[in-house]
């Protein structure tokens, strides 16, 4: 037996153990095991990018049989199912030396496909629909702080008007579910691929650097793309249409993230540029996402930028 393949094998049942690990502290673990929970793709990315993908879906499969004898089927296929494609397409991107954003992209898709795997086998397994469960709960909780307030004397009228409220945030919550998916299924992406970065970085590997997020800019689609889910919302207004008014409003909410992000690129270009000091632009940053009126401001200059590319980044773009 070859000495890399006694290598490979070592470590593949290294980070086995450190992902089964992962599940047991998830399990057990009140509010560490959801952190956990989510970088628990880690291990497959570190063994794919070292040792290919074949190595990963082994680990993968002995992770999963083993959690499934230690605590319970159904918890096995969850992490498995929920978590494993994410960590082995990463893997399989860093591997083969694709762009940050390539890699960020497939691990994201990879990540969401898993999300809606698990939503079909817990509505085939047991029969239940684990987002109806979740309504439910929050039913109950806005119950709850209704029954609160009420001890504390807060009069029927106000009570009312504060119930009308939280319905109506539940259900713009509830129509916007799908975006919150795919934000999901970003952010979780983004922090294994960071996380594994910095530990293989310590193990030697090389890595393309990231562009500082100042010079950062996003397709010049998302305007257009905004735009026509704008339309589009009023269209489904119009003529009553729930479905085209639930793609679009999903579709302008990432939209909106993604020109907020460019604001965000904007103002740390502006910070940069009249040597604003850490402590200063984090003031500026809590006032802006405390006021609505502030944070709608930085979406707006986010779309200005991208229209008329005031840093000029098409031009020219920094190393």
């Amino acid at each position: 037996m070859s000495q890399s393949r006694v290598k490979s094998m070592v470590e593949s049942g290294i980070l086995s153990s450190v992902a089964i690990l992962f599940a047991i502290i998830s399990a057990y673990v009140p509010v560490l095991g959801a952190l956990v929970n989510i970088i628990w793709p880690v291990p497959l990315v570190m063994l794919g990018v070292r040792h290919g993908y074949k190595w990963s879906c082994m680990a993968t499969v002995v992770a999963g049989l083993i959690i499934a004898m230690l605590l319970h089927p159904l918890h096995a296929i969850s992490v498995v199912a929920g978590f494993a494609l994410t960590g082995i397409v990463l893997g399989l991107c860093i591997r083969h030396g694709l762009s940050i954003v390539k890699t960020l992209v497939f691990g994201s898709v990879a990540s969401l496909i898993s999300k809606v795997a698990v939503l079909g086998i817990s509505m085939l397994v047991m029969g239940v629909n684990p987002l109806n469960l979740q309504e439910e709960a929050m039913g109950k909780a806005l119950a709850q702080v209704i029954d609160m307030y009420r001890s504390f004397g807060m009069t029927e009228e106000s009570l009312g008007k504060m119930s009308e409220m939280l319905k109506s945030t539940l259900t713009i919550m509830k129509v916007i579910l799908p975006a919150g998916f795919v934000l999901g299924a970003a952010f979780e992406t983004w922090l294994n691929f960071i996380i594994a970065r910095t530990v293989l970085k310590k193990l030697g590997h090389q890595f393309q650097p990231f562009l500082a997020f100042r010079y950062w800019t996003v397709p010049y689609a998302t305007i257009y793309v905004w735009a026509i889910a704008s339309g589009g919302m009023l269209l489904a207004e119009m003529y009553k249409l729930e479905l085209l008014s639930t793609i679009c409003v999903n579709t302008q909410v990432l939209a909106t993230v993604v020109l907020l992000c460019q604001g965000l690129a904007l103002f740390y270009f502006f910070a940069e540029k009249y040597k604003l000091s850490r402590l200063t632009r984090n003031i500026i940053l809590f006032i802006v996402f405390t006021n609505n009126i502030l944070t709608q401001t930085l979406i707006f200059a986010g779309a200005f930028e991208l229209i008329f590319d005031y840093r000029k980044l098409r031009e020219s773009r920094p190393a």
